[in-house]
């Protein structure tokens, strides 16, 4: 490292002439994973608070978020500020396309700045490694992993050209991971390191990345919609002896995550606090490496996760998650 990379690392660490950069409709941000929750939610953020132009991408362009944020522009014919485009982040020919649309954006007005990409989107199925089919696992690998690798790969050129930001959004379960979330934590886990290579790699061409882990907001977003399809799934393919041993598990697990079954509202999600870090990461001049968005809850086990040793972290991290286990539900089948 040269003395002027030390130099500036040193600055940043302690934040000299960080400030909060101004934007309007000439910013262009693109964020995945708008159908529902905290995509949706920071879609409507950068269109309605900070006035940006928002590429806001969503898997299903007739689902009710897709509508919500194509009705934010103007009936009477004036600027509008939110397209709305179709993703499906397995899918090479999509990827392709919304950078298409992106650069024909961008061709509209020569004021136009790419200034973020905000990876978003993302799948989760909950259930216990055997369960979990391959099609499942490989699901939450593609889509959060390598589509965003796709994706960010696709859109680097125009990002490196435009001097542009990249957001991850990540999560806790990169942190610590969480039993029945194991492919699901493998993908964050992943993404999180790929994340801090690519900061390094990025800095010498001038370029942000950020990692951004918002707390648990699953009761408020459609992510885990579809766990009762997926719970039927793995259960049709348990063999003789997978059935003699689980299924009695198998139900009470199900039954405990019924709750975040079944699609909700696009923008249910609010939190004043994760805006305003999200503001932040996506304004400032000089933006953290890492933003953790977290109920005291969390932040008490992560501290008590980073200091215990592993057995006891274990057990913590079962208290932490209080779902069904096998022990649990057998001690209690016992005393019936």
């Amino acid at each position: 490292m040269s003395g002027s990379q030390f130099l500036r690392a040193l600055g940043r660490t302690l934040g000299w002439g960080r400030k909060q950069l101004k934007v309007d409709s000439r910013h262009v941000v693109l964020i995945t994973g708008c159908d529902s929750g905290l995509g949706h939610s920071m879609a409507v953020y950068c269109h309605e608070s900070l006035h940006m132009t928002v590429v806001s991408c969503c898997h299903n362009l007739k689902s009710d978020g897709a509508q919500l944020l194509q009705a934010l522009n103007p009936s009477n014919g004036g600027l509008s500020r939110m397209h709305t485009l179709e993703l499906d982040l397995l899918e090479p020919d999509s990827i392709r396309h919304v950078h298409e649309e992106l650069r024909d954006i961008l061709a509209k007005d020569t004021s136009y700045r790419l200034t973020a990409l905000i990876n978003n989107a993302g799948v989760m199925c909950f259930g216990e490694f055997e369960w979990q089919l391959p099609e499942q696992i490989e699901a939450q690998i593609n889509c959060n992993l390598l589509g965003t690798m796709r994706l960010t790969r696709e859109l680097l050129p125009l990002l490196r050209q435009q001097q542009g930001r990249i957001i991850n959004v990540t999560s806790h379960c990169g942190l610590q991971a969480l039993p029945a979330l194991g492919p699901y934590a493998a993908s964050k886990a992943a993404l999180r390191f790929w994340t801090d290579a690519l900061r390094v790699e990025l800095q010498q061409y001038g370029l942000e990345v950020v990692n951004f882990i918002p707390g648990s907001f699953v009761l408020d977003s459609n992510i885990a919609a579809r766990q009762q399809q997926h719970a039927q799934k793995m259960r049709e393919a348990f063999s003789q002896e997978q059935h003699a041993l689980y299924d009695t598990y198998f139900e009470a697990f199900n039954g405990y995550l019924k709750v975040l079954s079944g699609f909700k509202p696009p923008n249910r999600l609010r939190n004043d606090s994760l805006l305003a870090k999200f503001k932040d990461a996506l304004t400032s001049s000089q933006p953290l490496a890492l933003y953790i968005e977290e109920p005291r809850r969390y932040r008490f086990y992560r501290w008590l996760f980073s200091i215990c040793p592993t057995p006891l972290v274990d057990w913590l991290t079962l208290r932490f998650c209080a779902m069904p286990t096998y022990e649990s539900t057998h001690n209690r089948q016992k005393k019936i």
